[in-house]
């Protein structure tokens, strides 16, 4: 396995508008601890979940956090488009269409090109990388099929060679 983790989404987003504001001096440590992670190789941001933290409001801004992620990731990006992720995007589409854990109406919600999180789970099965997302799993079940969105750690789980790491904070083991 390799030391190289790809962020989802959730943790820049919940991290600055709830638990690391920009705003609060003391947590800058935070942000500094993830550009040093980021300069040194261990954390990249895929190309698709670049794109949602960077996206331009209704007035063609970038917000501050949005900012913050092109100063340190525009480099550092991940393509999702490569033959080996798309094989593997091909697998976690296959699995939720067929696994019966999940409603028509569920599943369609991950098929959109630009939907970052079923390129992460490829891509990180693609290269043996680490998952790190707040999302909580749900275990949905074939009894019970989830009417909402798939979560990532129920997909990554449910797929060989795909590790994750969520509930993410200064306690995990992305360490510099």
């Amino acid at each position: 396995m390799s030391d190289l983790f790809l962020l989802d989404s959730d943790i820049f987003i919940s991290s600055y508008r709830t638990y690391h504001p920009f705003s609060y001096k003391e947590f800058h440590s935070f942000w500094r601890w993830l550009e040093k992670l980021a300069s040194d190789g261990k954390v990249r941001l895929l190309d698709s979940v670049y794109k949602e933290i960077t996206r331009k409001n209704s007035k063609g801004q970038i917000d501050e956090l949005g900012q913050w992620a092109e100063a340190i990731f525009s480099e550092r990006q991940i393509s999702h488009k490569t033959d080996e992720i798309g094989a593997a995007y091909a697998q976690v589409q296959d699995y939720l269409a067929t696994c019966g854990c999940y409603r028509s109406v569920s599943y369609a919600q991950w098929e959109p090109e630009d939907k970052a999180d079923p390129w992460l789970i490829a891509a990180v099965k693609v290269l043996h990388a680490t998952i790190v997302t707040n999302e909580q799993a749900v275990k949905p079940t074939p009894n019970q099929p989830l009417k909402r969105e798939p979560k990532i750690p129920d997909v990554a789980e449910a797929l060989d060679n795909v590790r994750i790491l969520a509930h993410f904070g200064f306690g995990s083991s992305l360490r510099c």
